[in-house]
Formats: C-alpha cells, sequence, structure tokens
C-alpha cells in the first residue's frame, strides 16, 4: 500500500519551458494532465507548429508522462517524458522519447490564457 501524503507535488496552472514554450498543467493526486505548445514567434503563433497534450503520474520525486500531439500543430509526433520535480515551482526533463531536450519549466500562474488564430480552411 502506497502513502500518497508523501507524493512530491507541483502546483497546478500555467508555466513556461527554459525556452518560454507555453504549459498548462493539472494536478489531481498524484495524476498529471497537460496542455504544451510553442510560444509565440515571427514564424510561428502560438500552438501552429507544435501542440501536444499528455497525461501521467507523479511517482516519488518524477513524473512520467506520455503525451501526443494533436492536429493544432504542425507536428504529429507522440512519445513519453520523465521529469524530475524540483519544487512545487520548478522541474526538468530527465529522459524523453520526443525533442523536449533538457527543458526546465518554472510556475508562472494559476491561470493563464491564449488566442489561438485558426487558418481559413481550403
Amino acid at each position: 500500500m502506497s502513502d500518497t501524503n508523501h507524493i512530491s507535488k507541483i502546483k497546478s496552472g500555467f508555466w513556461k519551458s527554459s525556452s518560454n514554450n507555453l504549459f498548462w498543467i493539472q494536478v489531481q493526486g498524484n495524476l498529471v494532465y497537460w496542455l504544451g505548445m510553442n510560444r509565440k514567434t515571427e514564424q510561428y503563433n502560438e500552438g501552429s507548429n507544435w501542440c501536444h497534450v499528455g497525461h501521467g503520474t507523479i511517482q516519488n520525486d518524477t513524473i512520467v508522462l506520455h503525451w501526443s500531439d494533436i492536429p493544432i500543430g504542425n507536428d504529429n509526433l507522440s512519445g513519453h517524458v520523465t521529469i524530475q520535480i524540483i519544487n512545487e515551482y520548478e522541474m526538468r526533463v530527465m529522459q524523453d522519447s520526443g525533442n523536449f531536450g533538457l527543458s526546465q519549466w518554472k510556475w508562472v500562474s494559476e491561470k493563464s490564457h491564449f488566442h489561438l488564430v485558426s487558418s481559413p480552411t481550403q
């Protein structure tokens, strides 16, 4: 029987990666739900290059998350990522099967809104 009182937690809310990409994370017990997307640049609107959803679990001081791109952005990838929880406001990639690199994330706020610009249908 596991003791959930000792689960390391991160804050739910809006997070940014070390490269300023955008992540909305919801934690419920030891479950983690995730929406990540590229930041707005001169070349891309928010989420138009890549946008993915993920679901994972907190195990001790790590998050094991499975993710998949969704058809908002250009990418069509999926994989897993293992993330070390540094504290409730900061975490970093330990291992991944995507293009996360050695990203770090920092908690920014409880909420943040975004505006996706859709392209016209052809």
